[in-house]
């Protein structure tokens, strides 16, 4: 049976706060709209910015698989109610 091989994006499970602001650059997405998209707030997307809080494997693997495939986001528009 031929062994499966995953692309290196599927393996890297932390993010770095450099790494996380290229990946949205890459994307098109300022921080306000990276937290709409991955569906947090605008304070913890800085948080993920700055470093103070690690980024989630979850998100990291998703902002990475959208990169491997050039998906861009479709990040929804704010609203008065939210946040």
């Amino acid at each position: 049976m031929k062994k499966q091989t995953f692309p290196p994006w599927m393996h890297e499970r932390e993010m770095s706060a450099g790494e996380f602001l290229l990946a949205i650059a890459q994307l098109g997405m300022s921080q306000i709209a990276a937290g709409r998209f991955l569906g947090f707030s605008e304070r913890k997307a800085r948080r993920y910015a700055n470093g103070e809080k690690a980024v989630s494997a979850a998100e990291a693997m998703l902002l990475r698989s959208m990169i491997h495939r050039g998906e861009a986001p479709l990040v929804p528009k704010r609203t008065r109610k939210q946040y």
